[in-house]
């Protein structure tokens, strides 16, 4: 035993020696580099690192440390060349660090280090002795990343901590800047105690820096007593501010604070708000065995908190810390926020690092901006630990407020469950629960620390909501909530859906065609509207695309469009509550078979339902409709039409919305329409039945004499069925006249047969059959008939095809009169393309699309046209015409042939053209129209550059029937030669036209000019005609000057202007004049004005020609089964030539009619329009006679007034002579030319039977034979109803020409029997007549009237008797 005890202290002997051995080795060079190098291999768990150069002296006492480096993970942050270190180590033997110098001569602070976070936790206070003799740093170079700019300072220190014993001293300069002055010195075993601190610094000091301003800093804590007892105080200053005033105590190791600070100065955002502008302090607590006991209370206006527990140094731990707070101002803590009674209360336990947090909050109301919550509460216990923290949350709300009824509704009893992450930068909840009374989701949720911006996500659903009068629907939701701008209120985004699930409202269901369903974006702004962006409705029956929002009383506001499956594109505008809100909807074409385009309804919600407005067009023409639709709760839905008004027609009844579609019945009325319309649905599909009847109808422009309609339809979207016929005579839209029109109709799912058949006008008359073979996207055509009585015919069926949103044509051929062309193209919103080829094709039948055109001859060639609506137009035509001619109102133009060709390219068209006649070539003409600019065909033309040439040497009248110009006709030969630029409305025109031997004849006024000889230049848009004479009669001239302009607003204008001599410029049945003195032709292309200032030299004018065929019963006729439908009422108006010409005449103004040859003078104003002009001014007579019933009255006086009536009624005022059989008569004739009144006064007073007879048989009535009877009998009727009446005696007179035609009684002393007596006027006045009696006798009388009383009478007989005598006769 012994022997191995001395082996073990031989053993730790050894050891000894060796460990001392070691000791000696280090302190030698040697070792000391092997300390150094070891020190420099050394890795701290906080990534610090130090290297030293060289030690110097003894490790033990007296070192010198050369060359010292610290580094941290990014690198070098400390050096100092030198450090001087006088220590005692073997002190730690003794748990002691004692330090008797530590000199730094130099140091050297790069920057501010950033260890490593180890996650290990120490205690704060070390649990060994500490005593320093004395720490010094002469320079301390503080490097520019540290405090922006380089700062030097120094350190003197010493301290002396151990049981019992407590002293610190510390001085510190920052040169020009900062000083820093701290002595502690507690010893309680001697009741001492005392305190002081001095730190003050400049502008942008070091001090203010640390704790964050620029301004100058000042701290002082000073006091006075011994450790039993020792009072202080505590003050800091910023700037002119005082921060700090507190006072400080310590009785017996009991210490305690009390006063306020500011530190709003020195804070921003909501601290500053919280703590502003001052708090309040008090606190009292315990120091011992580190740990210090006690609690703290802080006050601002906007917070209160308290705390108290112990906070365990040694431990580094809390103990049983409660806390309890209260936020008196919420809008400190967010600016949007208010609240009533918010109050927290938590419990904090645990390691100082890694507590645990058990809290509560609760508050009877809180809320952001209009949302608030009440009764709102939230609890969790929190685990501290590494980062990110755990942080379980259960909030829970009564109520939440400002979301609107329906919303607060939705979330009462609000529950959100689940843990925060929670990280020194960001709180997160990925999946916190949420539940109330209706709604169900998560909640996700990031939230900045640093800024306040945070994030929120909501992924919810509700479950079968109902919304009264709507339905009950489900909703799911995909939110996001995030700051608003400027960080005020929030913003909410994200996506939604709702799925109806019942649909109470049968106008919505109607609509949707079943149970609809919503996605849209949302988004709600901190005004507290809920925005839906791009929201899309789908449904069975309907598609619809829009926005809209919901507004904070409630009422929602959406505007979109899309497609209804029934009634096509629609756009709807909703506005109001969403249970009974007012619409506005648009359909684009609802109903194409009836022509229904842009309809246009509005509803008003009432408490029945809702009033509705409607309006639209359709083929009939617009339309307008008022009613209501009623939504009885658990009834149907009835569409109460009160009124729907189209073309004067009206329509009104009661419709109920049921499964399918409508049912009830509408009764039709008004403008020759009547009848009614039922709608009952079948399953699901919609039947229509029709029958309407019409008579003397009325509507949208059109006329129909008498018609019918029978129709029924099931409108299947698979396939409409049609059984119709309907029937109509002359039916009349615009131009088009159909006399009759008959068609019948047999479709099933929108495959069968359309039968008809027309007859009617429009240009030429025309008689068409067609039969329509209907499939699903496909329509073949056959059809014949004749177009102005020529045969028209379809050769091969027109087959029309969907593409598309289009219809494509194949090629079908068509004959007519002859002639043979094919046609096809596609028909297409965005693209028309035509492709045409002729044989021999009459021109005739451009009259169909251009009535009035009145083309004659045959065209052969090919035709191709493609308008694109995105592109540029493009097409090729090459064409031969023969015979090219139109009729004019007195001539036809001569025939002519003329090739065509023209090719159109994206940029250009090009045309060219040959004329020949008789054999030769005519003239050329080509055009050249580039560049082409946007836009449609007739706007690319119209827009641009064109160059052009015309030559041509031929017949005027092909030319001229081309123009237009009514008026007169141009024939004869005529030269032309012009170019031209500019664009089509405003052209520039140079050239010249030349024409010698051409005749002008119009068929309005009679007018014929022959021999015209002209020349004209062209200028700019016009042509100059410079020089123009012609012949007018046999000695009449016409000579002039003028423009015709290509430019002019409506067509080809003119301004001519002509002097006339003696020239018979009008030349018509019922009036002719030879006029001499200037005429002005103007027109604009519409129509035109002829003005003047003429001399009549020779002109006629015969009474009562105006209206001859007046005097014709008139029978009231109605023509039925017309071939070419009733004559054109309906043709657009054309504007017609006027007149304004003042004539003047002093003789030679012959008149007749009415029994009156004679001559007047005139002075006339000339007016209205040429073939039926408005005169008026006056006429005097010169001299005349008046024949009445045979005989001859000289005139005595006469005028004849012209008041401008159409026709010519001219007033009349002629007096006549008539004397003998021993009597002096006078006869007046008043009245108008149309009607005269004629009367007869006489000396001495015979009845008006005895006068006539005497004046006309030279005898007593009772003397007169049986048909000088009749005569007489013509006569009176004559006189008293103011016409001719039953006169067959003068019948024939006029039928002969006769002046004089009599019956004479017979004679026996001359052996005559009966006779007829036929004279005449040979001159004014020479008077011949011849009697004979059919029997051998015939005589022959000759009166020469020498003067107005003297005359000389001569008669030969076959009886051989002769006479010569003289008749004198006087007035007295």
């Amino acid at each position: 035993m012994t022997r191995w005890l001395r082996r073990i202290a031989a053993a730790l002997a050894a050891l000894l020696v060796l460990f001392g051995l070691a000791l000696i080795l280090v302190d030698t060079d040697t070792g000391r580099r092997w300390v150094a190098q070891r020190i420099g291999e050394v890795r701290t768990a906080n990534g610090l690192r130090f290297t030293v150069g060289r030690i110097d002296g003894s490790i033990y006492d007296a070192a010198r440390l050369r060359d010292l480096r610290v580094y941290d993970p990014q690198g070098l942050f400390l050096h100092s060349p030198e450090v001087a270190l006088d220590w005692r180590p073997a002190d730690w033997i003794f748990n002691r660090l004692a330090i008797d110098s530590l000199v730094v001569p130099r140091a050297t602070l790069l920057r501010t280090p950033r260890p490593r976070p180890t996650g290990r936790q120490g205690p704060i206070l070390p649990g060994f002795d500490i005593l320093i003799g004395r720490a010094r740093i002469d320079r301390l170079v503080l490097a520019p990343p540290v405090l922006g700019r380089e700062r030097v300072g120094s350190l003197d220190a010493r301290a002396d901590v151990r049981d019992g014993r407590a002293l610190i001293d510390l001085q510190a300069v920052v040169e020009g800047s900062d000083r820093l002055a701290l002595r502690v010195d507690a010893a309680p075993d001697r009741d001492r105690f005392d305190m002081d601190l001095a730190a003050r610094g400049s502008p942008n000091g070091v001090l203010g820096r640390l704790i964050g301003t620029t301004r100058p800093v000042a701290l002082r804590v000073a006091g006075d007593g011994r450790w039993a007892r020792w009072r202080g105080t505590a003050t800091g200053v910023i700037g002119p501010v005082r921060v700090a005033d507190l006072a400080l105590a310590n009785d017996a190791g009991r210490y305690a604070l009390s006063g306020r600070l500011a530190p709003s100065l020195l804070l921003r955002g909501r601290l500053q708000r919280l703590t502003a502008p001052r708090v309040l302090v008090s606190g009292t607590g315990t120091f011992a065995n580190r740990r210090l006991d006690g609690g703290l209370s802080l006050r601002s206006p906007a917070l209160a908190l308290e705390a108290g527990g112990v906070l365990d140094l040694a431990a580094n731990a809390w103990r049983d810390v409660r806390i309890k707070g209260r936020l008196d101002r919420p809008e400190a803590l967010f600016r949007n926020m208010t609240g009533r009674a918010i109050a927290l209360r938590a419990i904090l336990d645990g390691p100082l690092r890694r507590p645990k947090l058990d809290y509560r909050l609760a508050a009877e109301r809180f809320a952001f901006d209009r949302t608030g919550f009440e009764q709102a509460r939230a609890a969790g216990v929190v685990r501290f630990g590494p980062s990110p923290v755990v942080v379980p949350v259960r909030f829970t709300a009564a109520r939440v407020t400002g979301a609107g009824d329906v919303a607060g509704g939705i979330l009462r009893n609000l529950l959100i469950d689940g843990r925060l992450l929670v990280t020194s930068r960001f709180a997160t909840g990925d999946d916190l629960r949420l539940r109330s009374d209706q709604l169900s989701g998560r909640v996700g949720l990031q939230l900045d620390l640093r800024t306040g911006e945070y994030q929120v996500s909501l992924n919810g659903a509700l479950d079968r909501y109902l919304i009264p009068g709507l339905g009950l629907v489900e909703v799911r939701s995909n939110l996001r909530v995030v700051p608003g701008p400027d960080g005020r209120g929030m913003r909410v985004a994200g996506q939604g859906t709702a799925r109806v699930l019942r649909l109470d409202n049968a106008f919505f269901r109607s609509m949707a065609g079943g149970l609809p369903q919503i996605v849209t974006g949302l988004e709600r702004g901190p005004d507290g509207i809920l925005y839906f962006r791009d929201l899309v409705l789908t449904g069975p029956s309907i598609r619809l695309t829009g926005n809209g929002y919901r507004r904070r009383d409630g009422t929602f506001f959406f505007e979109g469009a899309g497609r209804q499956a029934r009634y096509g594109p629609v756009t709807l505008r909703l506005d109001g509550r969403i249970e009974r809100p007012t619409f506005d909807l648009r359909f684009a074409s609802p109903a194409p078979s009836l022509g229904l385009t842009n309809v246009v309804a509005h509803l008003d919600p009432n408490p029945q339902g809702f009033s509705y407005r409607a309006e639209g067009g359709s083929r009939l023409g617009p339309f307008r409709s008022q009613g209501a639709i009623l939504l009885p709760p658990g009834g149907t839905a009835v569409v109460a039409v009160q009124a729907l008004d189209v073309a004067g027609t009206r329509a009104n009844g009661n419709v109920a919305i049921v499964t399918g579609g409508f049912d009830g019945r509408l009764r039709v009325s008004g403008r020759g329409v009547s009848g009614g319309i039922a709608l009952r649905p079948v399953g699901d599909v919609q039947r229509v039945e029709a029958h309407l009847e019409a008579s003397g109808a009325q509507f949208a422009g059109n006329a129909l004499r008498q018609g019918r309609l029978d129709l029924v339809a099931l409108l299947d979207p698979a396939g409409t069925s049609i059984e119709a016929s309907a029937s109509g005579q002359g039916l009349r839209h615009g131009r088009l006249s159909l006399a009759r029109f008959a068609g019948e109709a047999r479709l099933r799912g929108g495959v069968g047969e359309v039968r008809g058949s027309i007859a009617g006008t429009r240009g030429r008359a025309f008689d068409v059959r067609t039969v329509v073979q209907v499939a699903p996207d496909r329509y073949v055509v056959r059809a014949d008939g004749t177009l102005d009585r020529r045969p028209l015919r379809l050769l091969t069926p027109a087959v029309l095809t969907r593409e598309g949103e289009g219809w494509r044509m194949a090629p079908a051929r068509l004959s007519f009169a002859g002639g043979e062309g094919s046609v096809g193209g596609l028909f297409a919103p965005d693209r028309f393309a035509i492709d045409a080829r002729l044989q021999r094709m009459p021109l005739a039948i451009l009259d169909i699309g251009y009535p009035g055109l009145g083309l004659s001859g045959v065209a052969s060639g090919d035709l191709a046209l493609v308008l694109p609506s995105a592109a540029a137009p493009t097409g090729r035509m090459n064409l031969t015409v023969r015979g090219l001619s139109r009729p004019g109102l007195v001539l036809t133009s001569r025939p002519i042939d003329m090739g065509l060709a023209g090719v159109l390219s994206p940029d250009r068209l090009g045309v060219r053209a040959v004329m020949a006649s008789g054999g030769r070539t005519v003239g050329r003409a080509q055009a050249l129209f580039t560049p082409l600019s946007g836009g449609d065909l007739e706007t690319r033309l119209a827009n641009a550059p064109m160059m052009a040439q015309l030559r041509y040497s031929g017949p005027a009248d092909t030319l001229w029937r081309l123009t237009g110009i009514e008026l007169f006709d141009l024939s004869g030969p005529v030269a032309i030669a012009a170019d031209l630029r500019g664009r089509i409305d405003d052209p520039v025109i140079r050239g010249v036209v030349q024409t010698s031997g051409a005749r002008i004849e119009s068929a309005r006024t009679g007018t014929v000019l022959t021999d015209v000889r002209a020349t004209g230049r062209f200028g700019g848009s016009q042509l100059v005609i410079q020089q123009f004479a012609a012949k007018a009669g046999r000695e009449g001239t016409v000579t002039g000057a003028g423009r015709f302009d290509f430019a002019a607003a409506n067509g080809i204008g003119m301004d001519l202007r002509l002097q006339a001599e003696r020239a018979p410029m009008i030349a018509r049945d019922d009036i002719a004049a030879t006029v001499t003195g200037p005429l002005v032709f103007r027109s604009d292309g519409a129509g035109g004005m002829i003005t003047g200032d003429v001399v009549l030299e020779r002109s006629r004018y015969r009474l009562g020609r105006a209206t001859a065929a007046t005097a014709l019963p008139r029978v009231r006729v109605r023509e039925i089964n017309v071939p070419g439908g009733a004559d054109e009422e309906g043709a657009a108006p054309v504007r017609p030539w006027t007149m304004d010409v003042r004539a003047r005449a002093k003789n030679e103004v012959f008149v007749t009619g009415l029994g009156l040859n004679s001559e007047w003078s005139a002075d006339l104003q000339i007016g209205g329009q040429p073939n039926n002009p408005a005169i008026t001014g006056q006429a005097r007579l010169i001299r005349g006679d008046y024949e009445f019933a045979g005989r001859e009255f000289d005139l005595d006086r006469g005028v004849i007034r012209f008041d401008g009536e159409v026709p010519a009624d001219p007033a009349l005022d002629i007096a006549a002579n008539a004397s003998g059989a021993g009597l002096n008569a006078q006869i007046r004739v008043t009245g108008n030319a149309l009607r005269p009144q004629i009367g007869f006064t006489s000396t001495p007073p015979l009845p008006e039977d005895e006068l006539l007879s005497r004046l006309l048989f030279g005898t007593s009535i009772t003397n007169l034979s049986a048909p000088e009877a009749l005569q007489l009998a013509a006569a009176v009727a004559a006189l008293r109803n103011g016409d001719a009446g039953l006169n067959p005696i003068n019948a024939v007179r006029r039928a002969a020409g006769l002046d004089r035609l009599r019956i004479l009684p017979a004679d026996p002393q001359t052996g005559q029997g009966t006779s007829v007596a036929a004279g005449k006027y040979v001159t004014r006045r020479l008077y011949a007549e011849i009697v004979t009696d059919g029997q051998g006798y015939s005589a022959t009388r000759v009166e020469f009237q020498m003067t107005r009383w003297l005359s000389l009478l001569s008669s030969i007989s076959t009886i051989g008797r002769q006479s010569l005598n003289v008749r004198v006769s006087r007035d007295y």
